[in-house]
Order: C-alpha cells, then sequence, then structure tokens
C-alpha cells in the first residue's frame, strides 16, 4: 500500500495538471466563437461548480479513507450499478485522452512538421504514456512533481509576455443568455478535473489538515487559467476565434525578444510536457476504471486494451481534428454530464447517509 499511494502535495499537482488539461490550448477561441468575452465568467461558472464536486470528494475521503471507490459503490448500489458506473469512467477517460491528443497533435502539425505525422506521433507518445501507467501512480506522480515547476515557469513566461501584449480590458456583456448558457453545455467535457480524485480516493494520503495544501495548487491552476483568458481576449479581442493555441498566440506579438530569440519555443517545450502528463492521467484513469470492472485482470491488460481501442477510436471514429471538436460539441457533454455531475451527486448523498448512521 505504501507503493502506490501519493501525498497532499502529489495530490495538489496532479488537480493543477488536470485544471490545466485543455483549457489553455483551444478552448479560449471556442468559448469567444460562442459567447464572446463573456467566456471569461463561463470559466468562473464551469469553475464554481468544479470546487463543489472537490468539496464532495473532500467529503467522502473523510467518511471512507482507506476505503476503494469500488468497496463503496458495492456496499450502496450493488456491483452491477458499479461496474456500470466505472465502464461510463472509462469512456469518459478515453475521449479525455482522444480530445486532449488531437488538440496537441493538430497543435504540432501546425507549428513544427507542417505535415502529416500520425504514425511518429503515436510511435513516440503510446509507449511512453504505456510506461508511465505501468509504473504506477506513485511513480508518475513523482515525475509530476519533479517537472511542476518547469512547467509553472514556463506558462508565468508566457503570461507576463503576453500581459506586455495586452490591449485593454476586453469588451464584457456582450453575449445574449441563451448564448452564454448554450456555449456553457457545450464545453462542459473539457472540465471534469476532479472526477480523477474519486477513482484514487484509497490511493491518497492525506490528512484533515492538508486538504488546505491541496486547495493551494487549485486555486493556483485555476488563477493561471482565468489570468490566461483575460489576457487572450484583451489581445486579440474581436479575432480571438481565429487563434488556436492560446498560450502561444499570446506571445505572437513579440515572438523576437532582443537577443533571446522565438519566445514561442518556451510555450511550445512547455505545452509538450504539460500534454504528456495531462495524457498520462487520463489513460491511468481508464486503466483504474478497467482493472475495477475485470478484477482478474491486471494493469498491464488494461494498457494493452487501451491502446487497441484507442487506435480503433482515433482512426476510425475521429479521424480528423474536426470530428473531435465536432463530438466535444455536441454528444460528448452529456458524457460528462453524467460523469462529471451525476456520479459526484450519487457519492454526496452516499457520504451524507454515512454521516446520519455515525
Amino acid at each position: 500500500m505504501k507503493d502506490t499511494t501519493i501525498n497532499a502535495r502529489q495530490t495538489g499537482m496532479l488537480c493543477t495538471i488536470m485544471i490545466l488539461a485543455n483549457k489553455i490550448f483551444l478552448l479560449p477561441a471556442l468559448l469567444y466563437e460562442g459567447a464572446k468575452s463573456d467566456g471569461f465568467f463561463i470559466m468562473i461558472m464551469l469553475f464554481a461548480i468544479e470546487l463543489c464536486v472537490l468539496g464532495v470528494f473532500f467529503l467522502l475521503k473523510s467518511k471512507y479513507p482507506n476505503n476503494t471507490l469500488n468497496f463503496i459503490l458495492e456496499k450502496h448500489i450493488g456491483k452491477f450499478l458499479s461496474k456500470i458506473i466505472y465502464i461510463v469512467l472509462m469512456v469518459f477517460f478515453l475521449f479525455k485522452t482522444l480530445l486532449a491528443y488531437s488538440v496537441v497533435y493538430a497543435y504540432l502539425k501546425a507549428q513544427v512538421y507542417q505535415e502529416e505525422f500520425a504514425l511518429l506521433a503515436l510511435i513516440c507518445i503510446i509507449p511512453v504514456v504505456n510506461h508511465a501507467v505501468i509504473s504506477g501512480l506513485r511513480v508518475f506522480s513523482r515525475t509530476i512533481e519533479l517537472y511542476f515547476y518547469a512547467i509553472c515557469t514556463g506558462i508565468f513566461i508566457c503570461l507576463v509576455v503576453g500581459l506586455i501584449n495586452s490591449q485593454g480590458m476586453p469588451f464584457f456583456f456582450r453575449a445574449t443568455p441563451s448564448e452564454f448558457f448554450l456555449t456553457s453545455f457545450k464545453h462542459i467535457f473539457s472540465f471534469g478535473d476532479f472526477i480523477f480524485l474519486f477513482l484514487i480516493i484509497d490511493k491518497i494520503k492525506i490528512e484533515k489538515k492538508e486538504y488546505k495544501t491541496v486547495f493551494k495548487f487549485i486555486v493556483l491552476g485555476i488563477a493561471i487559467v482565468l489570468i490566461l483568458f483575460y489576457i487572450f481576449y484583451s489581445i486579440y479581442q474581436i479575432t480571438a476565434f481565429m487563434h488556436n493555441s492560446a498560450l502561444t498566440d499570446i506571445l505572437s506579438v513579440s515572438l523576437q525578444f532582443n537577443a533571446v530569440g522565438r519566445l514561442d519555443v518556451i510555450a511550445m517545450v512547455t505545452i509538450m510536457f504539460l500534454s504528456f502528463f495531462e495524457l498520462t492521467i487520463f489513460a491511468f484513469g481508464f486503466s483504474e476504471g478497467f482493472c475495477n470492472v475485470f478484477h482478474k485482470l491486471n494493469r498491464t491488460y488494461s494498457v494493452v486494451v487501451f491502446d487497441v481501442i484507442f487506435m480503433c477510436v482515433y482512426f476510425i471514429l475521429v479521424g480528423r481534428y474536426e470530428n473531435m471538436l465536432l463530438y466535444n460539441e455536441s454528444w460528448l457533454p452529456y458524457l460528462s454530464l453524467f460523469a462529471n455531475y451525476l456520479i459526484p451527486i450519487l457519492l454526496f448523498v452516499i457520504a451524507i447517509l454515512k454521516r446520519r448512521r455515525n
């Protein structure tokens, strides 16, 4: 048990990586297309909901400090419904991985290779992610801990340069209520940051006084995203929907900075490291769900199944980057509605029932 647990600090860093995942690349442009600069307020609203989900996790963890999610679910709703929930979470994390991979692949294709390199990308990424998942939660959490501040430094440099390029305050309150809430619903799949914590609830070693440590990292991640959105909208304003990589595009006015050279290299390296870690977290989420559905199969089998399903779905169903964006705004929000909101509500009820029994 000792080799598989993570502490509060590592948990907070995992949360920050999940908060940044899929939010600092393409999402600012997509939200602007639907709700103009009011996409900034959409982020605040959805983050507030995410914090409620985090509160459910803290409550459940306090009531079941050492039990697995599988034990908690089977105890209250039975084995069959428990497996259904795990299957839903497997699908959820599979498509989270597909979305993250598609966005990063399109970014690297535009910025680095300028041509198709799908096979090369899979050969480079899949084995590394597989090794991280098989190595276990504690190992790749320590790796994230090692590179975390380097990633934050890269993002901080981009934000500072972007702030220099800022053109003033964005024009807010331009979207109608229907545009605001419809856009919010279309992009809830880019959230679901803390549902991963429920899957590893038994692997998180955290004392009551250490919840503040986790929360500080979460506030850091939310602050980074909101500052990025504000700077991005202040720079591009009317044309924000045309810029599909926010972290790099806020540097575009100052790509050449005296003797430093091209500053977009900083954003590129930061995005590559961040993408690897978010892909690892999502793939591990799939693996954890698989191991709880098929108890007799170990993590190695889950990795093999994940690779086969990932490549089949990517090449047959997704195919193009535009298709993944279409799914992200059409039926994936309904999957996210169930995985990221209904399941935490169920777990909240379970935690309350536990409290009353005590």
